[in-house]
């Protein structure tokens, strides 16, 4: 359950927020243990929970790497970071991202290490950017950890915007689609159905399906829209179950070009996180268990989880993950040259390079081929309503010209 409280903290200023307890009771102890004097705490309504997730969402991929390159410059510089986080607040234009500047901003204030006060943001930055904050603070290399974070989300916001620019075509093609359908249906099929009864003909068999298809819609619209939508209620429910998420995963990476794609977007995602944490000298288990949950895909992830069973056991990374299927065998081999000279990092930033590249060529292929495959959809869509209207005004004619 989640309750908002409004408090007076330790340095006698109010604060407000939202935090997760079992009970109301419970949340009151969270609070007393800060040392915190309450003004108020009541339970979150689940409205009032769906618009909190709504409007404090993760921050997008391309403002955290800008925050990450920020960061590291005024690091890197020496100045105060309570100070450089002033600065860098006041001039942020995303507001959400200044809100959690703000934040962070306090934390360090009051004495929080940097990755402690990023923890206060209520999930607003990804845990794989926190958990490498804390080991760059441990190992003193806090600003290279985020100019190699800045670099890595730079890489993550080029693909989905990638994906986005491919999506934005077939978007624009299906509206202008349903609004041929519309217009057909609501304003040209009824007065030419009307102008067919009057003159005692009947309709063609391909007009006669469109008619029963649109009479169907209409008489049972809102229950296919309820069906719909408990459809993919159930449908999201489904997937969110890791057995059932696998069959979907397996699914589409066997789909022909996105399945490839998809591919070398983990593995690209794989290689470069794998080599941030060599980078920052993690031991290798954090490292697996991290791993398991940045790759994004459930096939992936039960391979990383039965290969990190093997390394525990002794095996050596290169024939651990070689027994997976689903990782090339470059990168397998590019693993055994690494261990064997000590390179492992090094090889495994060419890696993801090598898939960065492969990912660039796969998603421009991509958005090439889905333009002229969604202009052959909706040309065959449109040309058959074209049909639909053009046989009867067709007949209608043949029929004045039998009658003179």
């Amino acid at each position: 359950m989640q309750f908002r409280y409004k408090i007076i903290n330790q340095e006698l200023r109010v604060t407000d927020g939202v935090l997760e307890a079992v009970d109301l009771e419970s949340a009151r102890r969270q609070l007393l243990d800060k040392r915190s004097q309450i003004i108020s705490l009541e339970e979150v309504s689940s409205i009032s929970n769906l618009l909190s997730t709504v409007f404090t969402s993760k921050i997008t991929y391309e403002s955290i790497a800008a925050f990450c390159t920020q960061l590291a410059m005024i690091i890197r510089s020496g100045a105060n970071l309570v100070r450089g986080l002033d600065i860098l607040q006041a001039q942020m234009e995303d507001r959400r991202l200044k809100e959690v500047v703000g934040t962070i901003h306090r934390g360090v204030s009051r004495g929080s290490s940097l990755s402690e006060a990023m923890r206060e943001c209520d999930g607003a930055l990804p845990e794989l950017l926190i958990n490498l904050v804390s080991v760059g603070e441990e190992s003193g290399s806090l600003d290279s950890v985020l100019t190699s974070m800045a670099e890595y989300y730079e890489r993550e916001n080029f693909i989905r915007k990638k994906l986005a620019s491919a999506a934005i075509y077939p978007v624009v093609l299906s509206v202008v689609l349903l609004g041929l359908v519309i217009l057909f249906l609501n304003f040209i099929l009824p007065e030419i159905t009307g102008l067919m009864k009057e003159s005692g003909q009947s309709l063609p068999p391909a007009t006669q399906m469109i008619v029963d298809v649109s009479d169907f819609l209409m008489s049972n619209g809102l229950l296919l829209l309820l069906s719909l939508g408990a459809l993919i209620i159930f449908l999201n429910r489904v997937f969110k179950i890791p057995q059932y998420r696998f069959y979907l995963h397996s699914f589409l990476l066997k789909t022909p070009l996105l399945g490839k794609n998809m591919k070398d977007v983990v593995i690209a995602r794989f290689s470069r996180t794998l080599a941030l944490f060599l980078h920052s000298s993690i031991p290798i288990v954090p490292i697996m268990n991290s791993l398991e949950n940045i790759v994004g895909n459930e096939v992936p992830r039960l391979a990383v989880a039965r290969s990190k069973d093997l390394i525990i056991r002794g095996e050596t990374m290169a024939s651990a993950f070689g027994t997976e299927p689903f990782f090339d065998p470059l990168l397998i081999q590019m693993m055994a040259i690494g261990e064997e000279t000590g390179r492992l990092e090094e090889l495994m930033v060419e890696v993801a390079n090598h898939y960065d590249k492969r990912v660039e060529v796969g998603l421009t292929r991509l958005v090439a081929l889905v333009e002229p495959i969604f202009t052959v959809i909706i040309g065959v869509f449109a040309g058959g309503l074209i049909i639909a209207i053009a046989l009867p005004i067709f007949n209608m004619a043949s029929g004045v010209s039998g009658v003179k």
